[in-house]
């Protein structure tokens, strides 16, 4: 690796914005190898309440005993100081209200326990309103829109990632605290349902909101051969449409998948086989796991990234929001 890539890999706060293999603490040693300084694992998604309580009483045991290695992460100087001693910052996210059982009074608990982020679909219609791969395409609901408010007031971060275009559109409406797209990458570029359009970008932007791009490989261009080449240009495209001040990482790394398992997420509705190719899922060449971050870094100082530019999409970012929403309440 250039030794000026590895120099400012090294010194960047580097923030990995949506990471739902973290859930196997096999792999937390890949993000360490790979510069990361705060990973963001996806707690629960479709749980209801109590399993999502089994789910963060697990990571605060993963937490409590890994302490040379883990720290919670709540607030700002929590990351500052995780950085300084070289620890891997947890932010726990949520990838679906359906933990909040549909009770609103729920997010002031979540929110004492440390998380910090909620995404408000994943694919399917819910109670907040329908996921991007719902024909229909209806926006908030009212519960939706009591959601979002507590949301604010609480200083929980709206992810609109997986979250239908109508909802998205009606959410940063909404929404008088920056939203994400925690990982969603340019319908432009690829044009999955799963990806975003150009006015949502701006949108988003417009607020102080941010775009996450994902390494997922169908997310970034058809066909299966992908790289890190291909994620660097939807980090392209995004800077030149609103600016590097608003574009980020969520790559969004998980196990691959199985045939049993894909073919449930198909039967169910969660995935089809137009956004979601069967499985195996091969992440991009040079970026093939969480230790290859810095690839990402090498890529974008190829191509004249100036090195504040980089900062920001490393994880100054990421931190912005969080210093924004979180201080909200």
């Amino acid at each position: 690796m250039d030794p000026i890539a590895a120099e400012l890999h090294r010194d960047s706060l580097v923030i990995d914005g949506v990471c739902p293999l973290m859930q196997d603490p096999s792999h937390w040693d890949s993000w360490i190898a790979g510069g990361v300084d705060v990973a963001i694992p996806t707690v629960a998604n479709e749980h209801g309440p109590a399993d999502t309580m089994q789910n963060l009483s697990a990571w605060f045991r993963w937490i409590r005993s890994n302490g040379d290695r883990l720290a919670h992460i709540v607030t700002i100087e929590d990351i500052i100081k995780a950085k300084e001693v070289g620890r891997l910052g947890v932010i726990f996210h949520f990838q679906d209200t359906a933990p909040l059982g549909g009770n609103v009074d729920h997010l002031e608990a979540y929110n004492r326990l440390g998380v910090k982020m909620i995404q408000l679909c994943y694919n399917r219609r819910n109670q907040v309103g329908d996921g991007c791969l719902e024909p229909a395409d209806s926006g908030l609901s009212q519960f939706g829109r009591n959601v979002i408010g507590e949301m604010n007031r609480l200083g929980i971060i709206v992810d609109l990632s997986h979250t239908g275009y109508r909802t998205t559109m009606e959410a940063i409406d909404l929404s008088v605290q920056p939203p994400v797209f925690s990982h969603s990458n340019v319908y432009t570029l690829c044009n999955s349902r799963r990806n975003i359009k150009d006015d949502q970008i701006k949108a988003v932007a417009a607020i102080g909101g941010l775009v996450g791009v994902a390494a997922f490989p169908a997310f970034l261009r058809q066909g299966r051969d992908t790289s890190v080449i291909d994620l660097v240009d939807h980090v392209d495209y995004l800077v030149e449409m609103i600016g590097p001040d608003h574009v980020a990482l969520g790559l969004d790394y998980y196990d691959g998948g199985s045939p049993s398992v894909y073919e449930e997420m198909v039967r169910t509705g969660m995935w089809t086989e137009d956004e979601y190719p069967p499985c195996p899922h091969q992440f991009p060449t040079g970026l093939e796991d969480p230790s290859k971050f810095p690839a990402i870094t090498v890529e974008l100082l190829r191509r004249g990234y100036p090195e504040d530019s980089v900062r920001k999409i490393l994880g100054l970012n990421w931190m912005r929001v969080f210093q924004t929403v979180w201080r909200s309440i």
